[in-house]
C-alpha cells in the first residue's frame, strides 16, 4: 500500500503590530500610497456615509501582485447591471482628483518570513506484504523561508474637495489560507453595504 503522509509546520518570524486605529505611521503610508497632498486632510471617521445622488465616481487604488484591480473592475460592472438602477451608478475614473470615493489596498512594506517545513514520506508496505519483505521507504525532509507580503491594508475613503475621510480600514495579517474572506472581497462587500445604506 502506499501513500503520502505530508506534515506542514508554519510560522512567522518579525512581524509588525496590527493596528486597532489609524496610527500616525498608517496616515503617512496611506498618504503616500494614493498620493494625497500633504496641504489636504486625512482623517477617520466609521459614521461618515457615502455622498448621497444617482451615480459616484470612484477611484480604484488596488496595488497588489495579480488580477485584484481586474476584480474589481468587474464588480463594478456587476454592480452597474444588477443594482446601479436601485442604488446610484458607478464610474471608475482614472484620475483621482475626480473620484468621490477611493477603494485602495496595498501589502505593507513590512514583509513577513514565513517558514514552511514538510516530511513526505512514500512506498510503505501494506499490512498483506510478507513483513520479511524489504521494502524501500523514502523519507523527504524540506525546509525553507519565504517573503510574504502581509498584512493587506484596506480602505474605503470619501472625498469631497481637499478633505479626505475613511469610513473603513481592514488590516489582513492572516495567511492566506487562514483568512475567512480574501481582503479584495472583503473591501467590495463593505464598499456594496456602504452604497446601499446612503
Amino acid at each position: 500500500m502506499k501513500f503520502v503522509a505530508l506534515a506542514l509546520v508554519v510560522f512567522f518570524s518579525t512581524v509588525g503590530g496590527v493596528f486597532a486605529q489609524t496610527d500616525k505611521k498608517e496616515v503617512i503610508n496611506l498618504r503616500k500610497q494614493i498620493k494625497i497632498p500633504d496641504k489636504d486632510i486625512l482623517r477617520s471617521n466609521e459614521n461618515t456615509k457615502l455622498p448621497a445622488g444617482d451615480s459616484l465616481k470612484i477611484f480604484l487604488a488596488i496595488k497588489r501582485s495579480g488580477s485584484e484591480a481586474e476584480h474589481f473592475e468587474k464588480w463594478v460592472d456587476e454592480w452597474n447591471k444588477e443594482d446601479g438602477d436601485k442604488y446610484g451608478k458607478l464610474e471608475v475614473v482614472k484620475d483621482i482628483s475626480k473620484a468621490d470615493v477611493v477603494l485602495t489596498q496595498f501589502v505593507s512594506t513590512r514583509i513577513k518570513q514565513v517558514g514552511e517545513a514538510s516530511v513526505r514520506v512514500g512506498n510503505i508496505p501494506s499490512p498483506e506484504q510478507n513483513i520479511s519483505q524489504k521494502t524501500k521507504i523514502k523519507v523527504n525532509n524540506e525546509v525553507g523561508y519565504k517573503p510574504l507580503p502581509l498584512p493587506v491594508y484596506s480602505y474605503l475613503i470619501t472625498r469631497e474637495n481637499d478633505v479626505w475621510t475613511i469610513i473603513y480600514q481592514g488590516v489582513e495579517s492572516s495567511l492566506p489560507n487562514e483568512q475567512l474572506f480574501n481582503p479584495e472581497l472583503r473591501l467590495w462587500r463593505t464598499f456594496k453595504e456602504e452604497m446601499k445604506a446612503r
